[in-house]
């Protein structure tokens, strides 16, 4: 369903890029004036809002914290149908963007971004991505050095952009959180890691009621499999959030804080369940990553949770192995699951910081 975009100022712009044509047009409400340009900032700390038109989706875009330091994280949500915002909490806000500038990017069909559906192929969000960075480019400078962080789906889309013609000239370097960049290894190594575990919680568990989730668990994966379909996937993954909530070695979530509350502004449901109903992410088991993991060469920082059922530490091993960056490094964090920065959100941070801060 179309809506009509709102917007907070009239200095507030569209911008987008036809890239088979390879045009650029900036679009500024500013008075409907003509000629106008999209002004630069490179020095400070900025908190600006914006649009941007990409075809017939209109993809928003958060970017905060402090330029002047010519370093900029973007971050690539999970899902499909997440939101950014969820990743800025108190502890962003007051850390990380007083060091460095922090983007928020709604891919379509997520959080606040808006269109009337348009294209929901994995191809069509590669492209998002690309007028993602070169809107930061045009606006922060092009000196300004770009980091991608995808995480959980995110870490799908960014090697999937990264390994595309020369995307990665476009960035400084990779942080892959927990990411699922082989759907068909995930799930197998998921159903493996909820199999094991579950056999081992029903032998020594003393707890009588998580040894019955994890008993459901067990049956579950012993009397299903991968090949009878996407349903099977779902599943798995649902098993592999609630896994994850029964071990005592991870931390419960940190909640910091959040300055944007609004529901409507920090995550549409709308968009969640459609992304859902669309099965947005079911082509990618047709993708194969090994296509273009090799030709992947910027330095690379893997960060994952011990725990995590949902997106195994294994699909780590897979990646070390493959990509071709000869600069990479990867961390465990021994009390997180699926999403360290909740759950070691200190520890989480401050080594995505001191990686940036090196590269």
């Amino acid at each position: 369903m179309y809506r009509s975009l709102l917007f907070k100022s009239i200095g507030d712009l569209f911008y987008r890029i036809i890239h088979k044509g390879i045009l650029v047009v900036v679009v500024s409400l500013l008075l409907a004036q003509s000629g106008c340009k999209l002004d630069t900032i490179t020095t400070g700390s900025v908190n600006d809002d914006v649009y941007i038109k990409q075809k017939n989706q209109s993809l928003f875009l958060k970017v905060a914290g402090y330029v002047g330091s010519r370093k900029l994280l973007l971050i690539v949500h999970g899902g499909p149908g997440g939101n950014s915002l969820d990743y800025r909490d108190a502890l962003v806000t007051e850390s990380l963007e007083k060091e460095i500038a922090v983007a928020y990017w709604d891919q379509r069909s997520s959080g606040k971004s808006q269109g009337n559906g348009g294209d929901k192929g994995l191809e069509a969000y590669r492209d998002d991505f690309v007028t993602i960075v070169k809107y930061l480019k045009a606006k922060y400078g092009e000196d300004l050095q770009i980091y991608v962080m995808g995480h959980s789906w995110g870490g799908f889309l960014t090697p999937y952009f990264l390994g595309y013609e020369r995307n990665q000239d476009l960035v400084k370097g990779w942080i892959q959180v927990d990411g699922a960049h082989n759907y068909p290894m995930n799930d197998s190594l998921t159903q493996d890691m909820l199999y094991k575990r579950a056999e081992y919680e029903i032998k020594f568990n003393t707890d009588s009621s998580k040894a019955a989730r994890w008993q459901a668990i067990f049956d579950y994966c012993k009397s299903h499999d991968l090949s009878q379909g996407y349903d099977v996937s779902v599943q798995l993954n649902q098993f592999a959030y609630d896994a994850e909530s029964y071990i005592d070695s991870v931390n419960s979530p940190v909640n910091f804080s959040r300055y944007e509350e609004s529901a409507s502004y920090k995550h549409n449901d709308f968009n969640g369940a459609v992304s859902g109903i669309l099965r947005i992410d079911e082509p990618t088991y047709s993708v194969n990553p090994d296509s273009y993991l090799g030709k992947i060469q910027i330095p690379t920082l893997m960060l994952w949770g011990r725990f995590d059922f949902v997106c195994p530490k294994m699909l780590s091993d897979d990646l070390w192995g493959k990509i071709g960056s000869s600069d990479k490094t990867r961390i465990i964090f021994d009390h997180s699951g699926h999403s360290p920065m909740v759950n070691e959100p200190y520890l989480f941070w401050t080594t995505v910081l001191e990686w940036i801060s090196q590269h």
